[in-house]
């Protein structure tokens, strides 16, 4: 049989054994009374997941919503029977029913990005991962708020944050502004989590946490040159650096030396037995750092846009740190007290996250069957979370689109109906250290600097995570 007849013959056989999975996959549904709306996609072609990465997420939502008329639809993902659910009914019940009924569920890519176990194995397994990785969750009191200030006034965070502004804002005219809060937001996470504040070190990875930012939510193949591959390769990289820092800590502690960064305090942290295998040590560094970084990047470039493009933002922000300047004097850390007062401020960056979310949902497995809103969740499905499905929906805010910081003054926005963190036990346990580092730089950018915005119209690109497409052009000037 020539060449060409076996890949004839391969695809004719491929081709049979697809129709005959999709057939059985029908009928094996069709025994299923009261699933959600929605479809599994076509044979051959396959699922969703196509539409879910690279069509924005707002638009499939909302194109399944107005179809189905419902905030609970089904489709299948990554090649998973998935529900997606949203709302403030959806979030008040899964986070109420973590690990009741749903318990977390990580894509292929994930798992192999961060060493994660498999998750078809034993419970038993499970449970001694489980055990493993608790150790140091429990040492994650670090990023509350008296552990984030105590840190930053004890290792002379001013120092980076002066160096960033005369490195790369003073003396400029025009600039971009989301390629310099990203090299801001890397810095301070490597200063933060690791205790490096090398210029050279940090540049060399902060391409790679890049890459496994966007490589988390690709179809993990695993070719040169593909999202995913490049994720791996930077994953690979990062671990094994982490791994080496971890001996330096080891070292050094031996010695007396004292280190206050959280590598260190979670490696120290086995002299009280909370002993943590050096690769679950590195994948949890690597997973703070990669969700400290592009996410409040995102967050402050569109931040920065918009106080640029109404001077009346800009003057009630900048009376509000004013008065801190005033009562804690220039050039100062802000401390919790500090953070607290600036609400107009905060206000605004909660906006922001609402209109350009860097976090769209989270994935979680079906426990047991599920009844929900009258219709079942079988055992085993997995369910997409969607945060971000209230965000830009009129029932919930007034005028979605449009850019209103008083939403979250007075009248905030009711229970669930906005949940940039996630919600329940497993809320993001970086938001107080998101909070710290937002309302800092935008402290020492506004009283230093006022601007112009460039491009108001600036395109904004991805699918699962905004970007400015131009980086947020402005032009510069000096207080």
């Amino acid at each position: 049989m020539d060449t060409f007849m076996q890949s004839l013959f391969l695809i004719f056989i491929t081709l049979i054994a697809s129709i005959y999975v999709y057939v059985f996959h029908k009928k094996k549904q069709s025994t299923i009374k009261n699933l959600p709306p929605g479809t599994f996609g076509w044979p051959i072609v396959g699922d969703e997941t196509y539409q879910f990465l690279f069509q924005k997420i707002e638009t499939f939502l909302q194109e399944r919503t107005k179809k189905y008329s419902s905030e609970i639809f089904k489709t299948k993902l990554f090649g998973e029977s998935t529900v997606v659910m949203f709302g403030p009914a959806a979030n008040k019940f899964i986070s109420m029913n973590e690990q009741k009924l749903v318990k977390v569920w990580y894509l292929k890519s994930q798992c192999k990005l961060f060493n994660l176990p498999d998750q078809n194995q034993t419970q038993e397994a499970m449970q001694k991962q489980v055990v493993v990785a608790s150790a140091p969750v429990k040492m994650l009191g670090f990023l509350k708020p008296e552990g984030i200030v105590r840190y930053m006034r004890n290792n002379n965070i001013e120092s980076i944050i002066h160096k960033h502004f005369m490195t790369h804002w003073e003396g400029k005219t025009e600039l971009k502004v989301y390629p310099l809060v990203k090299s801001f937001t890397i810095s301070l996470a490597f200063q933060f989590f690791l205790g490096i504040d090398e210029s050279n070190y940090v540049a060399k990875f902060a391409t790679k946490f890049e890459d496994l930012y966007y490589g988390i939510y690709s179809v993990p193949v695993n070719f040169p040159g593909s999202t995913y591959h490049k994720a791996m390769k930077g994953a690979s990289e990062i671990r094994e650096e982490i791994q080496l820092l971890i001996n330096d800590k080891i070292d050094g502690l031996s010695k007396g030396k004292i280190m206050d960064d959280l590598l260190a305090h979670i490696v120290d942290a086995e002299k009280s037995g909370k002993y943590v295998p050096k690769i679950e040590i590195s994948n949890i560094i690597m997973g703070l750092i990669n969700s400290s970084y592009i996410s409040i990047a995102v967050t402050l470039a569109f931040m920065i846009k918009h106080i640029g493009m109404r001077p009346y933002i800009y003057q009630r922000i900048l009376s509000e740190h004013a008065d801190i300047v005033r009562s804690k004097g220039y050039g100062t850390v802000l401390d919790w007290e500090s953070i607290q007062k600036l609400k107009y401020t905060w206000a605004v960056a909660q906006e922001t996250m609402r209109l350009y979310p860097a976090a769209p949902g989270a994935f979680r497995e079906a426990k047991t069957d599920i009844t929900y809103e009258g219709f079942i969740i079988p055992k085993g499905w997995k369910i997409f979370w969607a945060f971000i499905g209230t965000n830009k929906n009129h029932k919930y805010f007034e005028e979605p689109q449009s850019f209103d910081p008083s939403r979250f003054e007075g009248n905030v926005p009711a229970p669930y109906t906005y949940i940039p963190y996630g919600a329940g036990p497993r809320c993001c346990p970086g938001k107080d250290y998101t909070r710290f580092v937002i309302l800092t730089f935008i402290h020492n950018l506004i009283t230093k600097f006022k601007w112009e915005v460039i491009l108001p119209d600036e395109k904004v690109s991805g699918a699962l995570v905004p970007i400015p497409a131009e980086g947020v052009p402005i032009r510069l000037h000096r207080l």
